[in-house]
């Protein structure tokens, strides 16, 4: 008569089995994750469709790959955290500064981005120079934002940072501040999914340009970066970036040189 062996032997081996399968799915094998956040016209959602002139990008890019990664949203500094953190992440799209060049593998460029300050119109305020403005008593700005970060290298003392471009811009009309450090090319779609009107503020002094990327983390293999880069300047030399970012920034010209 055969003799099968005791409930708690198969059990044991179940428990084996399925241990294994977890310490597999870990971040570092779970594959690639693409993380964005809400920065219109760049990148956005609308009615829960993730859409934009870096999305549309992103995701001819994967198609031409055979892929059809979901993109998530959150908030930026969490994205930024996550994608210098284990795991094969994307994140897209970053500014790439001297303080971030080794902290990430880049593919790009796919947009310029231009830094400006900003105070409530008709207030009278004017900067002749940034050096007014680290006199000022307080200059607002995004956490993790290259604009922060680049006016931090300047040896700003008298920034006062938040979560969320929103935020800022209402504590800018509330006056809790004279001026806000931002981004140029999402303001105007800032502050209409906030409400606020576009001639609420007003430039008062532009400083600097930088161009974005998508930035990949460190633990994501130089095969699955190359790949991304190759999709990029087919892109670039067959006409189909140029026709998406002027879909998306008619005025503004795209970075195809590189």
């Amino acid at each position: 008569m055969l003799k099968h062996p005791p409930l708690h032997q198969f059990m044991s081996q179940g428990l084996a089995a399925l241990l294994l399968a977890l310490c597999l799915i870990s971040p570092t094998h779970a594959g690639l994750r693409l993380l964005s956040e809400e920065f219109p016209p760049i990148s956005f959602t609308e009615k829960g469709v993730a859409r934009g002139m870096a999305v549309e990008i992103v995701q001819e890019i994967q198609r031409r790959q055979g892929g059809n990664l979901a993109i998530e949203f959150l908030p930026w500094a969490r994205a930024f955290r996550e994608a210098k953190g284990v795991g094969e992440v994307a994140l897209f799209s970053m500014a790439r500064t001297p303080e971030r060049e080794k902290q990430f593998k880049w593919v790009g460029p796919i947009v310029t981005f231009y830094s400006s300050i900003y105070a409530p119109a008709k207030d009278g305020m004017r900067l002749r120079n940034l050096d007014d403005a680290k006199r000022a008593p307080a200059v607002l700005v995004v956490r993790d934002w290259f604009t922060a970060e680049e006016l931090k290298t300047l040896g700003f003392q008298n920034l006062v940072s938040v979560s969320d471009p929103v935020i800022a811009i209402k504590m800018l009309l509330a006056k809790r501040a004279p001026f806000f450090a931002s981004e140029r090319l999402s303001m105007p779609d800032i502050l209409a999914k906030a409400g606020i009107a576009e001639d609420s503020l007003e430039i008062v002094y532009s400083y600097a340009s930088s161009e974005g990327y998508i930035a990949f983390s460190l633990d994501t293999p130089d095969a699955t970066v190359k790949a991304w880069a190759e999709r990029l300047r087919e892109m670039k030399r067959d006409g189909s970036f140029l026709s998406i970012y002027k879909r998306w920034l008619p005025k503004d010209n795209p970075p195809l040189d590189k």
